[in-house]
């Protein structure tokens, strides 16, 4: 072999892996595109305008770059590569399954948004051979279980599942999911115990609302500090509220309203200074309010009616200054009203409809009449000095 031939060859190697690469990846990305036209076809929307950038173009008679995925609505890619990163599909009036979708074919596939369609039938347990990040398909109307095989989704960060026709319990295998920050089942029909989430120490946001769930709080939840948002109202949810709850620092809203919720409130949640909105009404909880929410000085709405609450209403919150909604009728409170008209911003407390810019004439009549019922137990003393008891 002459010198010319030796210094040609690895060159010529390269350049013929470059090639089959190329060809490779061109052929990958082809073979991607036409999955997606075959499950396009399966939809009972298929002509909707949003897809009909879906089509395989030509050029001199041959496959070109215009049958790339890539320049499809919805569609997203590794630019060098051409494979399929993401698709979002978001309210595209789409309405078939997922059954026959190619999950396989999507090695690279990370973002997925098909939420806000009519989707139905049920979660083919295949999307867990997805590499997801992100997957939205709340608004739709899948049902059936959440596939357990789920919990293989280790990269996962998003999953919205909500206002759905789930069924079924919360497979613990979401547990797993070490990097989820939002989890998002509410407005479904799942029931059972909330499973084992103590492992999710990235979550930020919890949103199990409007199901069935049924069984305590687990107290772990507490140890999840990154929580921001939690919202479990409206389930079958019975015992006490986990004073581990109190660990949550980072916590703007907690809602637990509308269960089978009982106990005391626990003290421990006046450590929760981020805390602007907290929903407890509805529930059977009992005893004294106590003294620690008025800690709570960042509180705009507190709402504790209908349970059954007794004693005073701690003076300590007349320190809520940012208060603007406050509702406790349905409880047996007692004794003297704290001057919860400090902050300026109250607009509205049940059950005497409290608004801080009436006059006291205003404010009497208010109070007196509400509901067409007197208010018995409570003394309001004036800064004048002047005590009326209702």
């Amino acid at each position: 072999m002459g010198l010319l031939q030796k210094l040609l060859c690895p060159v010529s190697i390269v350049l013929s892996a470059v090639l089959f690469s190329s060809l490779d990846t061109a052929s990958a990305s082809v073979e991607e595109a036409n999955a997606l036209l075959k499950w396009k076809e399966t939809l009972q929307s298929a002509n909707s305008s949003v897809l009909t950038t879906w089509t395989l173009g030509t050029e001199n008679g041959s496959s070109s770059s215009a049958s790339s995925p890539c320049n499809w609505f919805g569609v997203s890619c590794i630019n060098a590569e051409g494979r399929v990163t993401g698709l979002n599909l978001t309210n595209s009036s789409i309405n078939g399954t997922l059954e026959t979708f190619p999950f396989s074919l999507f090695q690279n596939l990370a973002y997925v948004d098909l939420s806000m369609n009519k989707l139905s039938g049920p979660i083919p347990p295949q999307i867990s051979s997805l590499p997801l990040v992100y997957l939205d398909l709340s608004v739709n109307e899948f049902s059936g279980n959440i596939p357990p095989e789920i919990g293989h989704l280790t990269n996962l960060e998003t999953l919205h599942l909500a206002d759905n026709q789930l069924t079924s319990s919360i497979p613990p295998e979401i547990g797993q999911l070490k990097s989820l920050s939002e989890l998002s089942l509410s407005t479904n029909y799942l029931s059972g115990p909330i499973p084992p989430l103590g492992n999710l120490s990235n979550l930020v946001s919890l949103f199990l609302f409007h199901n069935q769930l049924s069984g305590s709080i687990p107290a772990e939840i507490g140890n999840l500090t990154n929580l921001e948002l939690v919202q479990m109202d409206s389930n079958r949810l019975a015992g006490p509220i986990p004073s581990s709850f109190g660990n949550l620092n980072r916590l703007t809203s907690l809602s637990l309203f509308n269960n089978t919720l009982s106990g005391s409130i626990p003290n421990e949640l006046g450590n929760l200074k981020s805390l602007v909105n907290l929903e407890l009404n509805d529930n059977q909880l009992n005893g004294s309010i106590p003294a620690s929410i008025g800690d709570l000085s960042e509180l705009s709405c507190l709402f504790l009616r209908v349970n059954n609450l007794s004693g005073p209403i701690p003076q300590e919150f007349r320190n809520l200054k940012n208060l603007i909604v406050l509702e406790m009728d349905g409880n047996q409170f007692c004794g003297n009203l704290p001057d919860i008209c400090q902050g300026g911003k109250l607009q509205n407390f049940t059950p005497i409809l409290l608004d801080c810019t009436f006059s006291i004439v205003s404010l009497e009549i208010a109070m007196l009449h509400v509901f067409n019922k007197p208010l018995n137990g409570f003394t309001l003393t004036y800064d004048k000095g002047d005590r009326k008891t209702i």
